[in-house]
């Protein structure tokens, strides 16, 4: 990992820890211990295998994306304006990405070990299966290919990215009510992403934006509250018990393991 990969993972944890502290997460200490770890290996290992893809792609192409011309030369843009650009169309690639990984059985092998975390915080955001992130790598190499970003775009793009995911798994205590119904408007907020990490189905396959919501209102799946009143709201997978949740390595074999998968509409 990398100087900017662990800063990442520090300003995560160090959030995570302030909201046990806080006893937001209402869980004993061993167990967000286990959490924490579990959620560092798989971001481990979601580093190395991006690293390592994007190096193959290089070596294979001999190209720099960055510095190749593009079909819409973005590149003389201000940097600012580049990485809206590129912000706008991820979002649109990536809200049909994570639809298709709720969808589609193949994809959600990979997708549900996010899903599978019972308690969420800024961790949680790191929290992703390497084979997934190489999927979502791919059209990302797309995209740079026809925009051209310059490479301070690609950078602060990936900052933007990291941010969000941070912000979006924290606990929502932690963002003001109102805060939280102004930016739903534009962004992803913890309290609507919350929603998608709901153990039941219906919640859950909606808010599949990672930084912008404009995808899910257009196209149907925004959900603004729960959709049904009741006592309690849990988080996770019921087809992963919570001890296994918090086993990094089974997660990394869990999707080449068989096992029925949750049904999908």
């Amino acid at each position: 990992m990398d100087l900017f990969n662990i800063a990442v993972f520090a300003v995560a944890l160090t959030i995570g820890l302030l909201q046990h502290a806080f006893d937001m997460d209402h869980g004993p200490a061993p167990q967000a211990a286990q959490r924490w770890w579990t959620n560092g290996v798989l971001f481990v290992a979601h580093t190395a295998a991006v690293t390592v893809f994007a190096a193959a792609v290089t070596w294979l192409t001999r190209a720099d994306l960055t510095a190749a011309p593009g079909i819409l030369g973005t590149g003389a843009l201000p940097v600012p304006a580049q990485i809206m650009l590129l912000l706008l169309a991820q979002s649109f690639v990536q809200y049909w990405l994570h639809r298709f990984g709720h969808q589609w059985p193949v994809l959600w092998r990979l997708h549900r070990i996010h899903h599978t975390d019972t308690t969420l915080d800024a961790t949680t955001g790191l929290r992703q299966h390497p084979f997934e992130s190489v999927v979502d790598y791919i059209p990302f190499l797309g995209l740079a290919l026809v925009l051209s970003p310059s490479a301070a775009a690609v950078l602060g793009f990936f900052l933007l990215t990291f941010v969000f995911a941070i912000f979006t798994h924290i606990t929502p205590a932690l963002v003001p009510e109102r805060l939280d119904r102004a930016l739903s408007a534009i962004i992803m907020t913890p309290r609507l992403h919350q929603l998608h990490h709901s153990t039941w189905q219906p919640e859950t396959d909606t808010n599949y934006g990672n930084v912008l919501v404009i995808w899910d209102r257009l196209f149907g799946t925004f959900l603004a509250a729960p959709q049904t009143p009741r006592a309690g709201f849990a988080t996770g997978l019921d087809e992963v018990p919570a001890p296994q949740a918090r086993d990094p390595f089974l997660l990394l074999a869990l999707p080449f393991l068989h096992q029925d998968l949750r049904p999908r509409d």
